[in-house]
């Protein structure tokens, strides 16, 4: 009688440890499916919040391009070799609209000529392990209608977006921004014979801090990768 018993005793030991280690199993396997939802979730969000913002720049709309950036002291916006926007200032300075559009200095809204599409396409978006920043790259086709040499003209152009978003109190946010234009040039022209326009001078903002030698085509500048090659690994 005793034998029997210690025998059961073993059985019922040896399956109460296999459904432990099944339960620290199920645990993990649980664990790393909410690790990978909460990540498909964030990329979901980075993408919404980066798409939100090439739809307020259509209408050059200040308060909710504003409101899409982080408000600490190390958020920049740097814009082809225009220099660096630095701090919660700076992010206001680079979205006044008077400054922007030239031609209409003053102005606080587009008029209803002002056209600013700026597309997102292509995005590549890599959260950091922590969950807490992430980086971005994404393609931005352009077509505007806006003031070049004293006339309106429609523009078309290509550029690319290397982004740094940051998550605080549980959303995602821009906390920095890198815009390289690859062309921007006028609709009846192309970018084969004019490559790039200039924008006009601007009235409004302060002087930034020098921006990065940043070159258009038909330069063959490559704009840096924020990842490693997805195959590779170089």
């Amino acid at each position: 009688m005793a034998e029997d018993l210690e025998a059961k005793v073993k059985k019922l030991e040896q399956k109460l440890k296999k459904l432990e280690e099944k339960r620290k199993s199920d645990e993990k396997t649980i664990g790393e499916l909410e690790t990978r939802m909460t990540r498909a979730e964030d990329i979901e969000a980075i993408k919404k919040l980066q798409r939100a913002y090439g739809f307020y720049l259509e209408h050059w709309q200040e308060d909710d391009l504003i409101a899409l950036f982080s408000t600490r002291e190390d958020v920049t916006i740097e814009i082809n070799d225009g220099g660096e926007f630095r701090g919660p200032e700076g992010v206001r300075q680079c979205y006044i609209f008077g400054d922007h559009y030239t031609a209409y200095s003053g102005q606080k809204t587009a008029p209803p000529e002002y056209l600013h599409l700026m597309v997102p396409i292509s995005g590549i978006v890599d959260v950091a392990p922590d969950g807490k920043t992430a980086q971005g790259r994404w393609y931005g086709t352009f077509h505007g209608a806006l003031p070049r040499g004293g006339q309106l003209r429609a523009l078309i152009g290509y550029g690319i977006w290397e982004m740094d978003y940051i998550k605080e109190d549980g959303v995602w946010k821009i906390w920095k921004l890198l815009f390289c234009d690859i062309f921007s040039t006028p609709l009846e022209e192309g970018w084969v014979k004019t490559p790039f326009i200039n924008n006009p001078p601007a009235k409004v903002r302060p002087p930034q801090v020098r921006g990065k030698d940043i070159r258009p085509y038909p330069s063959g500048y490559i704009f840096p990768y924020h990842y490693k090659n997805p195959v590779s690994g170089k």
